[in-house]
């Protein structure tokens, strides 16, 4: 399969890329900070991209059969994960490419007493 794969360098996406390759896949690594790109393997492409805006996301998943998210924003900044759910559905909404998103504990809940949502 062709895939994009957002947050191949965060410790789930770096799991997640390495079974891909295991299995012969071919992953396209999109990442927000080109510096990052460094630790992916060399064989690795790899291109600038961010989960939360809809254009980035169309235009690393054309031509793919699937995009994996396994984005992880940094603590405190917990409600990215919504922007990057609603950026992934709107960039993919008018393609037939599929979307995984896979992520660890703590992925979404309370904060105090703030509920993390979509505004």
């Amino acid at each position: 399969m062709q895939l994009t794969l957002f947050g191949a360098t965060g410790a789930v996406g770096r799991r997640v890329l390495d079974e891909a390759l295991a299995r012969g896949h071919d992953v396209v690594a999109a990442v927000r900070d080109p510096d990052r790109a460094r630790s992916l393997p060399d064989a690795v492409p790899w291109r600038v991209g961010d989960a939360t805006r809809p254009d980035d996301v169309a235009a690393l998943s054309a031509g793919q059969d699937a995009v994996v998210a396994a984005t992880r924003p940094p603590a405190g900044a917990e409600p990215e994960l919504v922007r990057a759910a609603e950026g992934l559905l709107a960039g993919l909404r008018d393609s037939a490419v599929r979307l995984l998103m896979v992520g660890g504990a703590g992925c979404g809940g309370r904060t105090g007493s703030r509920t993390w949502t979509s505004s």
